[in-house]
């Protein structure tokens, strides 16, 4: 099984160096990027040539609706009799939580891709401070 990472400009290979940078390399996880030099050709032949290494394929892609989202699904069509998932929404913390352990806890795309969309909610976050009283001090002694 394999997930390639996707998404517009320098996307995926932003989050490459990314996962470089704080885990190192993932086994069967590849970056294509859809750059402004290339068309929808280019990155269709781009995942054609990734996923003929592995059927098994789950496409987690920057954002819903844009190129590299819409081939990957237009991908998934052409090729109902294989097993692959596209997901939107790629984040760096849910790849690591999910890759970085490996695949052996999965047996389809589909598994993968509710793991990989249950982490991303889990791991968006606000941080904020509570407003907590002052407590007056009693000892008289203005300590």
């Amino acid at each position: 099984m394999q997930i390639i990472v996707t998404g517009h400009g320098n996307f995926a290979t932003g989050i490459e160096s990314t996962v470089k940078l704080l885990a190192g390399s993932i086994q069967n996880v590849s970056y294509i990027d859809f750059t402004g030099e290339m068309s929808e050709d280019d990155i269709a032949k781009k995942f054609k040539e990734q996923v003929a290494k592995d059927n098994q394929t789950l496409f987690f892609c920057d954002l819903l609706g844009g190129t590299p989202f819409k081939q990957a699904v237009m991908y998934k069509a052409n090729n109902p009799t294989a097993d692959i998932e596209v997901i939107c929404g790629c984040n760096v913390g849910s790849l690591l939580e999910v890759a970085l352990p490996g695949f052996s806890n999965y047996k389809v795309t589909d598994d993968l891709a509710k793991e990989l969309i249950k982490s991303s909610k889990a791991g968006i976050r606000q941080f904020g401070v509570k407003n907590q009283s002052v407590t007056e001090l009693t000892d008289g002694e203005g300590i």
